[in-house]
């Protein structure tokens, strides 16, 4: 069983609530500054980050801050339209993580309508081995996460149908 260690003490004079509009100033904020080195340096987990950040803005009730259009327009500057696919950001390589993210992210914004749907589903149960496992991208690692997005990802856009499920869940 693990010792817990109090490494950290907090002084009685620091706030004792979440100081919500700090957050929610720092997230509307981020990322604006293209020189910055943080957005130099988060590219490649970019389209994660965005949902990361929807799904806060969300849960504080402040999605009406922000732009629905500049995030399907991301989206859309990210689709490779070859595979179907999604990357983290423009010029990546579509990859599954980063396909659900941007589902998901349509999904917070209430505009899966704008996606190119029929080419994700193609993408994502195209990534699917005969053993029922599931593949990142077209260099083929393997892991369950990817198993889960790519349920995830189908689950969210009603095309579950498109995989073989029961080997999904039997890998």
């Amino acid at each position: 069983m693990a010792n817990l260690l109090k490494d950290v003490v907090i002084s009685d004079d620091k706030p004792k609530e979440l100081l919500l509009k700090k957050h929610i100033d720092y997230l509307l904020k981020y990322g604006t500054d293209a020189n910055d080195f943080e957005f130099c340096t988060t590219e490649y987990l970019r389209m994660s980050g965005m949902y990361w950040m929807l799904t806060t803005l969300a849960t504080a009730k402040k999605l009406h801050l922000i732009s629905k259009d500049q995030f399907i327009e991301f989206i859309d500057q990210c689709f490779d339209k070859e595979s179907g696919g999604i990357s983290a950001c423009p010029g990546h390589d579509p990859h599954i993580l980063y396909t659900l993210s941007a589902v998901q992210i349509a999904c917070t914004l209430d505009s899966v309508e704008r996606l190119p749907v029929d080419e994700i589903v193609r993408y994502v149960s195209g990534l699917q081995l005969p053993d029922g496992s599931f593949t990142g991208d077209k260099w083929g690692e393997v892991d369950t996460r990817f198993s889960f997005c790519a349920v995830a990802t189908l689950a969210l856009l009603h095309r579950l149908d498109s995989i073989n499920v029961k080997k999904a869940v039997e890998f």
